[in-house]
């Protein structure tokens, strides 16, 4: 696939500067370190029973998935069970299926991997792989690409602090944005339409016509990726 990290990215918006850094020897080790599973739930400071009741919620999909770890472009390890950890911002992976323990994926701007039909790239912090973050591939176009960020944040528990009140229990929420990608600059997908069309503007009544004839949604994911691969399209 088309790589768009850069060497020294510009950030706009609420995504800051991405550049890539190293590169690493095809089949160096992938496994950055195995993930305690007896320290989770202390990490939280909750029992096992209350971390067990919420724990899916920190990923995309809670299930390991069958993918495909490729380093700069080359398939380098193939039926890989995996998951996207959207707290943690990691790719845990198993060595075979059936393994209790697991480990997380390396970062590394060079590895990418594709679990299921899911792609995630690694973009590095200014220069600092450990600041950095992973991105879903959405569409992959000639001049913009797609992105997709999804994290989900730790809610400790809280007592109710009247009678009318009840405890809130501990949870972790997701939340996701969008990002147009052009040669390594982040730009914010808007949720309002007006603003979409402006950032959109060098095609403006042609997107706006598109929007219109198709009955396009931009609060639904795959109108959006419909819409940024025509506007792609037009350039």
């Amino acid at each position: 696939m088309k790589r768009l990290i850069t060497l020294a990215l510009i950030i706009i918006v609420s995504f800051p500067v991405l550049s890539q850094v190293g590169s690493r020897t095809v089949g160096a080790d992938i496994y950055a370190r195995t993930i305690d599973l007896n320290q989770k739930s202390l990490a939280f400071g909750l029992t096992e029973a209350q971390f067990a009741a919420i724990k899916d919620e920190a990923y995309a999909n809670p299930n390991f998935v069958q993918g495909k770890i490729f380093q700069e472009d080359q398939l380098i390890k193939d039926d890989v069970p995996m998951r996207y950890n959207a707290y943690a911002d990691e790719i845990e992976i198993k060595k075979n299926a059936s393994d209790e323990s697991y480990s997380a994926l390396i970062k590394d701007p060079n590895i990418f991997v594709k679990i299921f039909k899911d792609i995630y790239v690694f973009v590095p912090y200014e220069g600092s792989n450990e600041k950095g973050g992973y991105f879903n591939v959405l569409s992959d176009g000639k001049t913009y690409d797609l992105y997709k960020k999804v994290t989900a944040t730790y809610k400790e528990p809280q007592k109710a602090q009247t009678s009318y009140e009840r405890d809130s229990p501990p949870s972790f929420t997701k939340t996701t944005k969008y990002y147009l990608v052009q040669n390594g600059t982040f730009l914010e997908m808007p949720s309002s339409k007006s603003k979409l069309l402006k950032m959109m503007d060098k095609k403006k009544d042609e997107i706006k016509n598109y929007i219109k004839k198709n009955n396009i949604d931009t609060d639904k994911e795959a109108d959006m990726i419909k819409l940024v691969s025509y506007f792609d399209s037009l350039l």
